[in-house]
């Protein structure tokens, strides 16, 4: 799908010189270099990792937990009674459930949390972008990612919406 709306916007680029008798200027963005480099996509990665670290060390004491209950029950499992040993094994298929569970929505929050600062950010590039092409009279900017063949080093636009995505996330913050 993507190839197809990259063939019609070259083929419209192509066709508008001979309707408005100019040359076609075409950008190029590596959309995900772009969110990569830019300041909100530094905090937003800083943010994952803060929050990828709180949920590990949490893990890591439900861990240590269950590890503990474990070697508990295998020292004492001579000693108790069969009653006994059945209910520290539940107490263990508990705790291996609580693990697993907490451990899946760790991982279920952090990719939202992704999600959300990529959608944040591609949409706030993508306003920029809008900007750049309108200053710059470019028929179109495209993604690399969608499969270009080749551009000239001229074309690629990405450095100059890393800095103006920069310079409008640093007034954001005054």
């Amino acid at each position: 799908m993507k190839r197809i709306i990259t063939a019609t916007l070259l083929m419209l680029a192509c066709a508008a010189p001979a309707m408005a008798a100019s040359t076609p200027k075409i950008g190029v963005v590596d959309l995900q270099r772009a969110v990569s480099e830019c300041s909100a996509g530094i905090e937003a990665r800083a943010d994952l990792l803060k929050k990828t670290e709180k949920y590990n060390a949490e893990l890591k004491a439900l861990l240590s937990d269950f590890e503990k209950t474990k070697a508990e029950a295998e020292k004492d499992a001579a000693k108790l009674t069969a009653d006994e040993r059945a209910e520290r094994e539940i107490q263990l298929q508990k705790k291996s459930r609580d693990f697993q569970n907490r451990q899946r929505e760790a991982q279920e929050e952090i990719k939202l949390l992704e999600a959300d600062h990529l959608k944040r950010i591609t949409s706030r590039l993508g306003s920029i972008m809008a900007k750049v092409g309108d200053e710059g009279n470019y028929t179109a900017i495209l993604d690399r990612s969608v499969g270009l063949f080749y551009f000239g080093k001229d074309a690629d636009i990405t450095a100059q919406v890393v800095q103006r995505a920069n310079e409008e996330h640093s007034s954001n913050k005054k």
